[in-house]
């Protein structure tokens, strides 16, 4: 499983580093959890998630998302 910190970073920098995150957990095809500041909106990642349709769970309490890799 992989981490990825999120928080020391605003938008647009944090869908950047949210996008790479995305792209090495599905190299190595494991799940991968984004650590998120809650008082910045996570929109456009959830979107994204929602669009590409990622599996993931969303944990608002401890800021966290958890994603599930792609298998083509």
């Amino acid at each position: 499983m992989l981490r990825c910190d999120l928080r020391p970073f605003k938008c647009p920098q944090q869908f950047v580093q949210f996008k790479l995150g995305l792209k090495k957990a599905q190299l190595a095809k494991q799940t991968v959890i984004f650590a998120f500041d809650v008082a910045h909106s996570n929109h456009d990642m959830l979107r994204f998630l929602d669009k590409h349709h990622y599996q993931y769970r969303l944990d608002l309490n401890l800021g966290e998302l958890t994603v599930e890799p792609v298998c083509v």
